[in-house]
Parts: C-alpha cells; sequence; structure tokens
C-alpha cells in the first residue's frame, strides 16, 4: 500500500510534461483511425445498392437511396470526424511486403466518398445547404488524406474522389448565395495538399523495388526463382500465367539472380530522377522521361516496375485542371463570365470556353480527358 501511494504522488508532484513525457502522440488525432472506423462499420451492400452508390452523380434520390444513407449513417458521422482532423497516417509500410502490399483502404475511401456526395445532393434537394456543402467538403478531403499514404495507387483514388465531389458541388452552384459561395472558397482553398508523385516515388516504389532485390536475394534456387518472379506474369489482375512470363523475364536478365538484382540495382537511380522531374510542365516532363526510358531500355526490371508513371502524371494534369475548372466556376457565379481572365488553363494555358446553356453553364479545357473529350465540368442542372 505504501509504495501505491508513493507512486500516485509521484504523478501528482511531477510536472504533467514529465509525467506522461512516454506516453506519444495522442492516437485520437490520427484521421487514419477515424476513417477505418467509418470503413468498418459501412453496411453490407447488395449489387444493385453499390450500383446506386456508384452513380452518386445521376442516381435517382429515391426511398430506396435514403434507406442506403440511413443505414451508413454511423460511417458518414465517421468520415466527418476524420476530415476534421489534420494528421492523417496510414501506416502502410511497403518494405515489408512490396508488390504484395494491399491498400484496402483505398477502395473503402471510393464507397465513403461515394456516400458523402449521395447525401450531398439529397440535402442540396432538400434545402440542406450547409449540410450538405459539410458532406462533399468531408468527402473531398478524404479524397486527400488518402492520398497520403505514398502510393501512386492511392494518389489516382483521390484525383477520382475530387473529381466525383467537384461536379456535385457544380451541380449546385447557381443555387447558392453569393455568401455561401465566398464561404465554400475559403473552406476549399483551406483543404489539407495531396500526397505527391515524388513522395510516391521516393517511398512506395523505390522500397518495394529494394523489397524486391531482397526477395530475390533470398531465394535458394532456380526454380524458387522463379515461382518469386511468378507476379510478372499478372495483367490486370489476372491469375498468374503457367511461367512462361517468368522464365523469360529470368532470361532476360541473365538467367541467373545476380543478373536480376543487377538490372533492379542499375534501376534504383531512376527513382530519384523521376521525382524531380514529376512536377515539370508536361513538355519537359515528357522529353525528360522519355530520356530515362531511352536510357533504360536494356533494363528488364525497369520495364516491369516503372510503365504506370507516365499514366499517373497525366491523371494528375487532369486532376490540376478539374480544380482549376471549380475555382473558375465559382468566380463566375460571383462575378459573371469576364472572371475567367483570371483563371487561366493551368496546362493548356488560356482561359476555359465558357458554354451557357439553361440553367447554368459549361466550362472546357483544351486538355483531353478519357475518350479524347476535352476535361470539363458541368455547373447546374441541364433543362
Amino acid at each position: 500500500m505504501l509504495r501505491a501511494f508513493s507512486l500516485a504522488m509521484t504523478f501528482l508532484v511531477l510536472p504533467l510534461g514529465s509525467a506522461f513525457a512516454d506516453a506519444g502522440p495522442d492516437p485520437g488525432g490520427n484521421a487514419a483511425l477515424k476513417y477505418w472506423q467509418a470503413f468498418a462499420t459501412l453496411p453490407k451492400f447488395t449489387d444493385a445498392e453499390n450500383k446506386k452508390i456508384s452513380e452518386c452523380l445521376t442516381t435517382p434520390l429515391d426511398e430506396d437511396t435514403q434507406k442506403i444513407l440511413t443505414n451508413a449513417d454511423y460511417s458518414l458521422q465517421m468520415l466527418h470526424r476524420g476530415a476534421a482532423l489534420r494528421h492523417c497516417d496510414w501506416g502502410m509500410s511497403f518494405s515489408e511486403d512490396g508488390i504484395y502490399a494491399l491498400l484496402p483502404h483505398a477502395a473503402a475511401a471510393r464507397v465513403l466518398s461515394s456516400l458523402g456526395c449521395l447525401r450531398g445532393r439529397l440535402r442540396f434537394e432538400e434545402g440542406q445547404n450547409a449540410a450538405a456543402i459539410d458532406d462533399l467538403l468531408a468527402a473531398l478531403t478524404l479524397g486527400r488524406q488518402v492520398s497520403l499514404d505514398r502510393s501512386l495507387i492511392t494518389l489516382l483514388v483521390g484525383y477520382s474522389i475530387e473529381q466525383r465531389t467537384s461536379e456535385t458541388f457544380a451541380l449546385y452552384l447557381p443555387k447558392l448565395d453569393a455568401k455561401t459561395i465566398k464561404d465554400l472558397k475559403i473552406r476549399l482553398d483551406a483543404m489539407p495538399p495531396y500526397g505527391t508523385i515524388s513522395a510516391a516515388l521516393m517511398s512506395c516504389e523505390k522500397e518495394t523495388m529494394e523489397w524486391f532485390i531482397r526477395k530475390v536475394k533470398g531465394t535458394k534456387d532456380k526454380e524458387s526463382l522463379l515461382a518469386f518472379l511468378s507476379f510478372v506474369g499478372i495483367s490486370e489482375g489476372k491469375d498468374r500465367d503457367t511461367g512462361e512470363k517468368a522464365r523469360a523475364f529470368l532470361q532476360e536478365c541473365g538467367g541467373t539472380a545476380e543478373g536480376v538484382i543487377k538490372f533492379a540495382e542499375e534501376a534504383l537511380p531512376s527513382y530519384a530522377v523521376t521525382a524531380k522531374m514529376s512536377d515539370l510542365p508536361p513538355n519537359e516532363f515528357e522529353k525528360e522521361f522519355k530520356a530515362e526510358s531511352t536510357r533504360q531500355a536494356g533494363n528488364p526490371v525497369f520495364k516491369i516496375f516503372f510503365p504506370a508513371i507516365a499514366k499517373v502524371r497525366d491523371s494528375k494534369l487532369r486532376a490540376d485542371v478539374r480544380r482549376a475548372l471549380l475555382g473558375a466556376a465559382i468566380a463566375v457565379q460571383l462575378d459573371g463570365k469576364d472572371a475567367l481572365k483570371d483563371h487561366p488553363d493551368p496546362v493548356a494555358g488560356g482561359p476555359f470556353e465558357y458554354v451557357p446553356f439553361q440553367g447554368g453553364f459549361e466550362l472546357r479545357s483544351k486538355l483531353k480527358g478519357q475518350g479524347d473529350k476535352p476535361v470539363a465540368l458541368t455547373v447546374g442542372h441541364r433543362e
């Protein structure tokens, strides 16, 4: 009892900073933990419900949709709690699992953000503009924060979430008064930053290559090496092949583990080189990346690990344009079409094309998106 009393007195007498010096950061301040609660409590949706959620911009706001949102209410609460926190650490370790690292938060973030957009639409239609804006900003924040796990895949997920959220905002901009739009602009400007391509290259991608080298070094013979290299035959989610691609890859590397390691180590510096060029203007990036790809043209490991980077870069450019389109749309809504001269296209240059219609307008970039159509934003509902 005396010992327990003395210990208690120690905590009372010592300054709080000393008593809890080893307590570590408050885990409740990590947005990722709130998001994980949201993901874990998402209802198990039917195929029909998942279709409604994925088509959140156009799905009818009927009784079935309202039921989906009611059942997902707790998850949406956790979405808002996560979005209220600035710090977000997903705890990913690519050096441990390499290419086999799973990203369950990526798919879950798509669903949760779509639910946020869906409820935002419903609330706008019910005249609950403030609550609708909160839902959409929470979904947008999740998109920004999911991109912070330092992987290229979640960067793409973040871009997709921002596109969906921006398009939902744009549909209802004409219904908002000037003060609400100005407040929205302030909150959009205060959004947390995206993850970056350079950070993903120097963490997820580089760590994965280092993992690959360690794994190859750990193989005992040619058969175990081929068994490990079976992932080479995976294409777009399909099952591994019978080993032909792995054998061909190994042969390109000289037929030995030492050859594979040699090419992998020669590919490693390309991550730093590519990271430095990731923010260059489009033409400069294409020129520099082509030069690096040419330099590594005879490296089979480089060919396996590097092709997706240019595609991610293209996705980033489209995301930059879409973000600028929403900013330009807000300016037009506040100050009229002439405001476009102060909101140039960040990629293609010059003003966005303005196309009015009954009930709103469309802004178009010269940059092409999917299907070779211009990247565009529709403001308001077409009659």
